[in-house]
């Protein structure tokens, strides 16, 4: 997985507009792009890049973006985008639609039609762009779900959103295997949100099954600190049998038991390497990460990670 941070505050004032033009440029697609401000053009970006999926949070003052029919005759990538706005708002003019996205909202895009983006204040939003071979199908987008702001702070839309953004916050914890794993969850995810547009049910009942991982998956993140999880809880609460969990994390070449463990370990070792928590003691770190019996989180500690608890947190205060 490939992470890139760009800051034009480390280049010199007059330097950063066309520096930044071309990072974006290459990052996402290629634009025209104008600016009040670029004598002092303050931006960043921060992007993951997993191959068919990329994603990325940009801020930057006003400028006005197109993508004209002679831009994509030179080059389409194929993409479809979700644009959420995090902070300010940008209009946008696609498929003879202008919308308005303000903050807590998103729409969708596509890279193959022409397209002019505006912010008249500060912006901060996330795209997240993936390339239109990796959908099961490929939907007549034109006039159902272009251009249409939608939500992101519930329903769908706040699933996106807050899946991505956790991905991007440990993106440089994951392994090469997990982030090719991790970008089906994106596409799954992108499928059930043109499905909700489009209203196609045969789409939309392929999408809630392939959704399941990533409702499994997510609630177990959010109660992994819980003793009391067990597979028949996350079975019972997805109204599925336990059989059908365990064919669900086969088919992810995982066990549900050894996912809640490695999860669980993972946020014991983040804590153990954390100076904030210097002052809480190794079994209360287990503790709070759902290993209730000392001797057994310290078991299964070292199998993981070659060592003790105790030795691990020793290890990492030695480095910092």
């Amino acid at each position: 997985m490939q992470v890139t941070q760009f800051r034009t505050a480390d280049l010199p004032g007059r330097e950063r507009f066309a520096a930044w033009h071309e990072m974006t440029a290459k990052a996402h697609v290629n634009t025209t792009v104008s600016t009040d401000n670029a004598e002092d053009f303050a931006a960043a970006i921060n992007l993951i890049d997993l191959g068919s999926v990329q994603a990325s949070v940009l801020t930057y003052p006003p400028i006005r973006a197109s993508r004209t029919a002679k831009l994509i005759r030179r080059s389409d990538p194929e993409l479809y985008f979700v644009s959420v706005t995090l902070g300010g708002r940008v209009g946008f003019d696609q498929v003879g639609r202008e919308v308005l996205v303000d903050k807590g909202e998103l729409v969708l895009l596509d890279t193959s039609l022409p397209a002019v983006a505006v912010n008249d204040v500060p912006l901060e939003h996330m795209v997240i762009q993936v390339s239109k071979n990796q959908l099961p199908s490929r939907p007549r987008l034109r006039d159902r779900a272009l251009a249409r702001p939608m939500p992101a702070r519930r329903g769908l839309g706040s699933l996106v959103t807050s899946f991505v953004g956790q991905l991007m916050a440990s993106a440089h914890e994951l392994t090469p295997v997990e982030g090719a794993r991790l970008t089906t969850v994106v596409v799954d995810l992108f499928t059930c949100l043109l499905a909700s547009q489009l209203d196609e049910p045969a789409m939309a009942r392929e999408s809630r099954q392939q959704l399941l991982p990533t409702r499994v998956f997510n609630f177990i993140e959010q109660r992994v600190g819980d003793p009391g999880l067990t597979p028949a809880v996350i079975a019972a609460a997805h109204q599925i049998s336990i059989r059908s969990l365990q064919l669900l994390f086969q088919s992810q070449g995982l066990t549900v038991s050894g996912r809640i463990r490695s999860r669980r370990l993972e946020r014991c070792r983040q804590d153990l390497a954390d100076p904030a928590s210097d002052s809480r003691p190794v079994h209360a770190i287990g503790a709070r990460w759902g290993f209730t019996d000392a001797a057994g989180f310290s078991r299964a500690f070292r199998r993981e990670y070659g060592m003790p608890p105790g030795d691990y947190r020793h290890q990492r205060r030695q480095l910092r």
